[in-house]
């Protein structure tokens, strides 16, 4: 199916229903969320994804 596992990244299970061990959240997810929060402290209109 076209559903895609946030945890292993693998197609045809959600993370909630992954067998393998939960995935540390990356230095990339950190790096994008710190940017979120540095934009919209500085006021920068966020585009709606």
């Amino acid at each position: 199916s076209g559903i895609q596992c946030y945890n292993c990244k693998e197609y045809g299970h959600v993370a909630r229903e992954c067998q393998k061990p939960k995935r540390a959240k990356d230095e990339a997810y950190h790096w994008e969320k710190m940017l979120l929060c540095k934009q919209e402290e500085a006021g920068i209109q966020l585009n709606a994804e």
